[in-house]
């Protein structure tokens, strides 16, 4: 080599730099994941008390609304069934992270899920009820809806402020 040419660049250093990028870049999806993943499962719940309160508030009123508890038992059911991709692994309470989701979930899994299948089989009963359209049954089945989350709530959920 003469004194004009230039040794090759050693790549050590860049492969070093981009395995860096390349880690931290891997890791963000990873730490935002959690927090993605409960602010969904905060909406769906959200949108579920909304459906509830419209049930509640349209059987309080002295003619209930037929169209707007059909409305609001599909929004249920089908939160029913989303429930059960609501709470990964990895989305349980830690320090920073904010949820009333207690630990208790994931440590009694099968507890759990017996309480989600309980919540789901009443939301189609509920939806059952709303489709004979009989006030009474509508009555009974969204009484049982409420017991079913409030049986889960009670043993999985954090009192909030």
């Amino acid at each position: 080599m003469n004194v004009n040419e230039r040794a090759p660049a050693a790549p050590c250093g860049r492969l070093r730099l981009a395995a860096a990028l390349l880690l931290v870049a891997a890791g963000a999806p990873l730490i935002a994941a959690p927090a993605n993943q409960i602010r969904e499962r905060i909406a769906g719940y959200k949108q579920l008390g909304a459906s509830f309160k419209t049930v509640n508030d349209s059987l309080r009123a002295p003619s209930p609304s037929v169209p707007q508890i059909q409305a609001a038992a599909r929004q249920i059911r089908a939160a029913a069934s989303r429930q059960y991709g609501w709470f990964p692994a990895g989305s349980g309470p830690r320090p920073g992270v904010k949820t009333a989701a207690k630990p208790e979930i994931w440590a009694q899994g099968a507890r759990f899920r017996q309480l989600q299948d309980g919540f789901a089989a009443q939301a189609k009963a509920f939806q059952r009820a709303v489709d004979e359209g009989n006030s009474v049954a509508i009555r009974t089945a969204a009484r049982s809806l409420g017991a079913s989350c409030k049986a889960c709530h009670d043993q999985f959920r954090a009192e909030t402020d």
